[in-house]
């Protein structure tokens, strides 16, 4: 099997599983293959392995919505959702019948066109621990089949170096193909890699408008995204650079103290609630006023795509980055909901979902 089958199993659909050999208990393993998933899901998975004709051995039968498998032949351990198990299973039927490669994806590209299994979830959350360092020793990737950067406001400028070092951010690969997905390395636990101290940015040093407004971007976003400013009295948009990408940003909110970026198709959004704003509405009834207008479509849907956030105090999430993800479950996604928050402050939080099955469901990374 080829190593790029071998390192994504989420782009193929899962691989067999060597059951470890030696001494280690059944206990062992089990506790071995939910390490990849945040403490709130571990209890409750289920943990499985393939035997030598590709048929599924239930090695503890779990309780919630992902499954994991113990470390395999190449030294990773990985988890996702319990509704991406009957398409491992074929291809672990498959793999022990010696089909490989570009003939399992075709076979299990047939497969799903029959029926027989179903697509891959959009959105759904595959998780993965690596040992040693020469690696991204705890990454976690969203699912995206066949979507775009451009769709997504995602960027797509390798962060493996960075991620190398402790201090990686998110960054979509394999776009526009049935492969794609966004990797979140996950910086500052006990299982990442090591490194990631950082000197914390003077934000509110930061006097010009355009460069405080594009804080919450990496690097590879900010020349091309569009910066805007709201008059507080009349909610009037005021474009202060045209931008070339999809992203637009917002200089800091003096009241909140966000700095915020979005896709574009965000921005009528935006307006409305400035213009809403400056006529003295409360947040509520702003809030109302703009599903209206999103259910009369005088504003476009929410997007499934990335937000981007920057707090400048101390007594909240400082950088975080939001995908909106409309409508969605947690355990249709294999994602965990247990809040974060405070470990967030502490500099070492994992992503969450918040507001599951809600218009405003996201996932927090």
């Amino acid at each position: 099997m080829n190593r790029f089958v071998g390192v994504l199993a989420l782009v193929t659909a899962g691989l067999i599983v060597v059951a470890p050999a030696g001494a280690q208990t059944t206990a062992d393993l089990v506790a071995q293959a939910v390490l990849p998933l945040p403490e709130d899901l571990r209890d409750g998975a289920t943990v499985y392995t393939y035997d030598d004709a590709g048929s599924r051995v239930v090695m503890r039968e779990g309780t919630n919505h992902v499954e994991c498998q113990p470390k395999n032949a190449d030294g990773f351990t990985r988890c996702e959702s319990v509704l991406m198990g009957p398409r491992r299973d074929l291809a672990a039927k498959l793999t022990a019948q010696g089909i490989e490669g570009d003939d399992l994806r075709a076979a299990l590209a047939e497969a799903e066109a029959a029926g027989e299994i179903d697509p891959v979830p959009f959105g759904t959350l595959h998780y993965r621990h690596f040992d040693t360092g020469d690696r991204i020793q705890r990454l976690w990737l969203v699912r995206l089949p066949n979507a775009t950067s451009d769709q997504l406001a995602m960027p797509t400028a390798s962060q493996r170096d960075s991620s190398l070092a402790g201090m990686g951010l998110p960054w979509m690969m394999r776009e526009g193909t049935e492969n794609a997905h966004l990797m979140i390395p996950i910086n500052g636990t006990e299982f990442s890699n090591p490194g990631g101290t950082m000197t914390r940015a003077k934000t509110k040093r930061i006097d010009d408008p355009i460069e405080q407004a594009l804080l919450p971007l990496p690097d590879s976003l900010k020349d091309g995204a569009t910066v805007v400013s709201y008059d507080p009295e009349t909610g009037a948009r005021n474009v202060l650079r045209e931008g070339t990408n999809v992203i637009e940003c917002q200089t800091r909110n003096p009241e909140t103290m966000f700095i915020r970026c979005y896709h574009e198709q965000r921005g009528p959004e935006y307006d409305l609630r400035a213009k809403l704003g400056a006529q003295g509405m409360s947040n509520e009834d702003i809030g109302a006023e703009v599903e209206a207008a999103r259910a009369a479509g005088t504003i476009p849907p929410r997007p499934f795509a990335l937000d981007y956030r920057v707090y400048e105090d101390d007594d909240r999430i400082k950088y975080l980055w939001i995908l909106r993800m409309p409508n969605t479950m947690s355990e249709d996604l294999g994602m965990p909901t247990g809040s974060q928050r405070d470990s967030s402050l502490a500099g070492q939080g994992l992503p969450w979902m918040m507001r599951e099955g809600t218009p405003n469901a996201h996932l927090m990374i």
